[in-house]
């Protein structure tokens, strides 16, 4: 059973974690393109995963939402699905940890909370893990200058704020289940074990 300091900073980072996963997937800022375009030339268009807005150079933003499927890249599409699941996953992971939680005396076996716990580290595993996998994808085509083909020719594509904190998100998230997961008192129990051992042994060869 992991320390209740442990399951402490397990549910904070997984919850700041979560408050990322949500923000990055409503701001339609996971990727920057400047199309060619000789009248606008500061002109830009965010693609996010519900909606593309169009900035221009008086910073004037219109947003719309995607009407169609084929109106999504194939990335973000499959990002938008992985990011939903996060989302869900992430908040019945938190529920777990409340549940499992010593200090809240929901439940009064030992081991069911070891269960629990075990359970809401690979929650935050398993979404964070799926997360990373998408961004990957995100992250290659528009370090490549991949983007929407309707959106025609462009000068460049950048990476937007959404795709970094969707990026922050997967690590808190890795960070919070590995913590979780692992009892690092039982390192330390170990180690103290291993310089008692030494000190006795010291003791003995001076007598």
């Amino acid at each position: 059973m992991v320390s209740m300091e442990q399951q402490a900073i397990s549910f904070l980072v997984a919850t700041l974690g979560w408050l990322c996963a949500i923000v990055s997937c409503i701001l339609p800022v996971w990727r920057v393109t400047f199309p060619e375009d000789e009248t606008n030339p500061d002109a830009s268009i965010w693609e996010g995963l519900w909606y593309m807005c169009q900035v221009q150079k008086n910073s004037q933003i219109q947003c719309t939402l995607y009407d169609t499927l084929p109106a999504v890249t194939q990335d973000l599409s499959v990002t938008r699905v992985f990011m939903v699941i996060c989302i869900i996953g992430t908040w019945l992971g938190l529920l777990l940890c409340m549940i499992g939680d010593e200090r809240l005396k929901c439940v009064r076996n030992t081991q069911v909370e070891d269960k629990i716990m075990k359970a809401a580290s690979v929650l935050f595993l398993g979404v964070g893990l799926l997360v990373l996998t998408s961004l990957s994808w995100v992250t290659y085509n528009t370090s490549h200058g991949f983007s929407n083909p309707l959106l025609g020719s462009k000068k460049k594509t950048e990476t937007g704020a959404s795709l970094y904190l969707a990026w922050a998100s997967s690590l808190l998230l890795l960070l919070g289940g590995t913590v979780l997961c692992f009892d690092f008192r039982s390192c330390s129990d170990l180690s103290s074990t291993a310089d008692s051992a030494d000190e006795a042994s010291e003791a003995k060869s001076c007598t």
